[in-house]
């Protein structure tokens, strides 16, 4: 029995390694299946990179080429970073399995075989899996050097096209040309016509041709008639109250939603029913492409016309114009919408028939040119209007200097680009006609959402609202809290859509820009000074975001002015503070921007600051200590704006703190100007740093022969009577002194606000008078 229990353990032994022998070689054959795939991803992305590198040095490349290529190393960097992201726990773990396995230093350093061994098969796997992680990013870097190849080809096909010049449209051959291929045009049209009839009958039954007729018909109904009846429905002409601001607003987003939405619904409907039906070749479904983006966007912008401008519902409009020149500039705006998108559906149409280059031309240039001129009508009719309500209001200018600026840059751009296609730059005038009408509809599309966000953020976060009732309910946030929470929401949602516009602004152009700064930068080579290099447009551009930068400064300056800090239990003086260290931060940072775009090391202008730090010490040292004393008045506090101080022979409230100086304000509503370092070295009288509260002192002189207590009495009861008159401390009377002619008094009493001292002597006075005469006490002789 024993034998066979040991012979029958032996056997299972034996089986149990046989097993894990099987197991570890299952194992070792898993991990090399695992590591041959992963080698395979990684040559395959290899192969890609090295193909799109192949295609981007072909002379005929196109740009749309170029833009799938650049989505195929998008791609391949994606999945070549996610890959090193997901080795990385791998590698880290196989590491510290090398660290566990790996002899210790100063320790016996003899390992048995089979630790050898695992730590040998740990280094195995630790080198395969990093060097996986390093070829992985190797392909990132490839990536990015092929993207930057890529960008650097469109930007040169993007500057070859636009500033490529063709013949002027006042030139006649053109229009013989391009009037010998409209007939080439027509039978291109008929050929697709005619190859998607034969699709049809070569496919189509009776339902087809059923769902064919009722898909045209929904989509007549529901680009007209039923877009038109919500419409109507929304901004309904029967309503007799005043329309509310958020009325008006939210009316305005629907009238836009329903507007795009439903046009772009029905347009992307029945194409995805005919390519069902196997009734859209490829032809007619690039020329059903151009026609539902021409569409939508004509759609986009009637709609926002619509609501923004309000021809028909002069209660429902949301900007400040007359009827009549609402109704006019709205068809100035249907008018170039019509350009634009038949623009981009007749560049559909002769790219999908193969167009012969005179018939393009005629098209784009005819096309520029009527809308830039519309565009200019339409600055012109604006600009008339303004001067006009300027005048009617005394020179009051009801439009802000940027509208007006914006206005006339339009108008200039728009009458550059007629210039440009008559003599011959049709691509440029076809580009900046198109970037004026989409940079409108973007700042319009902004302006609408603005205006919504800060209806919704008014509506949601009051105390009844749906997100302030939730937060009261549920966090017990206070009302202020609530404001304050509110007006951080609407400036982070405001900051979001900003930087939306800007995206979408310059989403047309692509690296496009980047394009024509680079061929204008050409004009300016520049000049080399050591290892510097000068160019006039990087200076410029250097100089533009230091604008910026201040202007953001500003803007956010304002905000907090008008928005937030009202929302806060800070003083006006704490306000001031937290408003001027913001202006020095964003001047500071504004200031490294630029200089890191002109390309200047900061540590080089340290190293020259430091080599005239003695001469420029000497020369702006009281600047500087003017600057420093003001960084302490804003720490330190001190003096606050809306303090009542005397310097000196001068009185008045501080008004602001400057960086070099502090403005104060004398009860004359005279200015005077004070060097920050004389409020901080010399003495100043704050009479309402830590308490507002005052002392008003009134001298009373009676005659003689009058009751001294009776004189108290009255005295006490005018101060006690008085409203401003605090009540703790109560009001005194003291008997000075005494004559051969009069008897001397001092009523004295505080007050909550030092600034109605002078307001309550002068009616404590008043009331000396009346009293004095009533009790028949007599004032003393001259």
């Amino acid at each position: 029995m024993v034998r066979r229990l040991s012979r029958l353990s032996w056997r299972s032994i034996a089986t149990v390694g046989v097993l894990l022998m099987v197991s570890i070689f299952l194992l070792d054959a898993a991990g090399a299946a695992a590591q041959d795939d992963q080698q395979a991803r990684i040559d395959t992305w290899n192969a890609t990179l090295e193909r799109v590198d192949s295609a981007i040095r072909r002379v005929n490349v196109t740009d749309p080429e170029l833009r799938e290529l650049n989505d195929q190393v998008t791609d391949v960097m994606t999945k070549a970073s996610a890959f090193a992201a997901k080795l990385a726990p791998q590698i880290a773990a196989a590491d510290a399995q090398v660290k566990a396995l790996s002899p210790v230093q100063g320790a016996d350093e003899t390992i048995s075989d089979a630790v050898k061994a695992d730590l040998a098969t740990a280094q195995q796997t630790y080198g395969d899996l990093a060097g996986s992680q390093r070829q992985a990013i190797a392909i990132v870097a490839h990536g990015a050097s092929t993207q930057a190849q890529i960008n650097e080809r469109r930007r040169s096909i993007f500057t070859a096209r636009l500033l490529e010049r063709r013949q002027s449209l006042l030139d006649p051959t053109l229009w013989i040309d391009a009037g010998a291929e409209v007939p080439v045009m027509a039978s291109g049209i008929a050929d697709i016509v005619s190859e998607w009839y034969s699709s049809f009958r070569a496919g189509a039954d009776r339902w087809a041709a059923i769902v064919v007729v009722i898909v045209g018909a929904s989509m007549l109904i529901g680009l007209f008639m039923g877009r038109r009846l919500i419409v109507d429905r929304i901004r309904s002409p029967h309503h007799t109250e005043p329309y509310s601001s958020r009325s008006k607003v939210v009316a305005a987003a629907l009238t836009v939603g329903i507007n795009t939405v439903i046009p772009a619904v029905i347009m992307f409907a029945g194409h995805s029913i005919l390519t069902a039906f196997r009734l859209s070749p490829e032809r007619m479904s690039q020329i059903w492409y151009g026609v539902a983006v021409s569409v939508v966007l004509f759609a986009l912008c009637s709609g926002l016309a619509r609501a923004l401008l309000a021809p028909a519902r002069p209660p429902l409009r949301l900007v400040s114009l007359d009827d009549a020149l609402a109704r006019q500039i709205f068809n100035f705006v249907i008018a170039i919408s019509v350009l634009q998108a038949l623009a981009i559906f007749i560049d559909r149409l002769t790219r999908t028939v193969m167009t012969a280059l005179p018939l393009t031309v005629v098209f784009d240039g005819v096309l520029s040119v009527a809308s830039a001129l519309l565009i200019v009508k339409t600055v012109r009719t604006l600009n008339r209007h303004a001067d006009a309500t300027e005048e009617e209001d005394d020179g009051e200018q009801d439009e802000s200097p940027l509208q007006r600026f914006a206005l006339i840059v339009a108008g200039l751009t728009a009458a550059v680009a007629v210039v440009a296609s008559l003599i011959g730059y049709v691509a440029l005038s076809r580009f900046v006609t198109t970037q004026i009408a989409w940079m409108t509809t973007v700042f319009s599309l902004l302006y609408l959402l603005t205006m919504l966000t800060d209806e919704l953020t008014t509506a949601w976060f009051r105390r009844e609202g749906v997100v302030g009732s939730r937060l009261i309910a549920s966090v017990g946030f206070a009302p202020r809290s609530l404001t304050q929470l509110g007006v951080v929401f609407n400036g982070v949602v405001r900051l979001i859509l900003v930087g939306l516009a800007l995206l979408a602004v310059f989403a047309p152009w692509g690296f496009d820009s980047n394009s024509v700064i680079g061929s204008f930068r050409q004009l300016f080579i520049g000049f080399t000074i050591g290892a510097i290099t000068i160019s006039p447009i990087t200076i410029l551009t250097a100089i533009a975001v230091f604008i910026i930068g201040l202007v953001a400064t500003r803007a956010f300056q304002r905000w907090l002015d008008t928005r937030f800090l009202p929302t806060t239990r800070l003083d006006s003086g704490l306000r001031n503070s937290i408003r001027t260290i913001i202006g020095h931060i964003g001047w500071i940072l504004a200031a490294v921007f630029a200089f890191g775009y002109a390309g200047l090391d900061l540590s080089s202008v340290a190293i020259v600051a430091g080599a005239l730090s003695v001469g420029i010490g000497l020369g702006l040292q009281g600047i500087v200590n003017n600057f420093v004393s003001g960084l302490v008045l804003l720490a330190e506090r001190p003096i606050r704006a809306g303090d009542w101080i005397v310097v000196g022979a001068e009185e008045g409230v501080v008004k602001r703190i400057n960086i070099r100086a502090t403005e104060i304000e004398t009860f004359d509503r005279a200015t005077v100007i004070v060097p920050n370092s004389s409020l901080i070295t010399g003495p100043v009288k704050n009479m309402v740093l830590h308490d507002r509260s005052g002392r008003a002192v009134v001298k009373v002189g009676v005659s003689k022969d009058s009751d001294p207590a009776v004189v108290r009495d009255i005295l006490r009861q005018i101060a006690k009577d008085h409203p401003l008159v605090l009540s703790f401390p109560e009001p005194w009377v003291q008997f000075t002194d005494f004559d051969a002619k009069a008897l001397h008094f001092e009523l004295g009493c505080y007050v909550s606000d030092n600034g109605k001292a002078g307001t309550v002597r002068s009616d404590l006075r008043f009331r000396c008078f009346e009293e004095f005469a009533r009790h028949n006490i007599q004032l003393p002789a001259p």
